[in-house]
């Protein structure tokens, strides 16, 4: 038999950071507390719907440790794609969905990364989905013995407390409806990099032949 390699090209990363539980409990319980202290009234929440704060939760002292464990984990997934320019967080913002609750399919435009930590789940209430991004490979879909990552289009991730994971902002996500009794909380975040309209937007090749006006 002559010998076979596969090769996955145009892999997809996505980074699962689950932190102790000693770090993540004294985090939540402070981001459940400033929640509570910023949301002054709750407005009633339709079927199927969810609540989302304003995306500047980062600027507050409340979510400062938070925060700060968003940008380590950011670097360090910056680090692995060998990219060692300067970035920020553009937006973070909870969401908090209650029974029913549900975030459908969408991505984060002008975002170079997104990601999520969770804060309080449970059961019926410990999922997220990500949708395969090739649209070719939904137009022949044959029944398989077993699903693998090469004949599926959709892969869930378990959403647990304490979890934080990050992911390309293009990358379609979304969260099943909240078959749970409790509420589901979690921070959402982008990450961008603030050179990209000054530097890194502008062609990464040189010209052939230099044309320039006269002064």
């Amino acid at each position: 038999m002559p010998e076979t390699t596969i090769h996955d090209l145009f892999p997809t990363p996505l980074w699962v950071v689950d932190f102790e539980e000693e770090i993540y409990k004294p985090i939540n319980a402070e981001i459940e507390a400033g929640l509570a202290s910023l949301i002054d009234h709750r407005p009633e929440v339709p079927s199927g719907g969810t609540l989302q704060t304003d995306t500047d939760l980062f600027e507050f002292e409340e979510f400062a440790e938070i925060t700060a464990l968003i940008g380590t984990s950011v670097k360090a997934a910056l680090e692995f794609l060998q990219i060692e320019e300067e970035f920020e967080i553009t937006g973070c913002w909870a969401n908090i969905n209650p029974a029913g609750g549900v975030n459908t399919p969408h991505t984060h435009p002008n975002n170079f990364l997104s990601g999520v930590y969770y804060v309080r789940t449970d059961d019926g209430s410990d999922q997220i989905f990500f949708a395969d991004p090739r649209p070719q490979a939904y137009v022949i879909s044959p029944p398989v013995k077993q699903d693998n990552i090469y004949s599926g289009n959709e892969a869930s991730i378990e959403a647990k407390e304490g979890r934080l994971i990050i992911f390309p902002a293009w990358l379609s996500h979304g969260v099943p409806a909240n078959q749970s009794a409790y509420e589901r909380i979690s921070i959402s975040f982008n990450i961008m990099f603030p050179s990209f309209g000054d530097q890194m937007s502008k062609p990464k090749w040189s010209p052939s032949l230099l044309l320039r006006r006269p002064k």
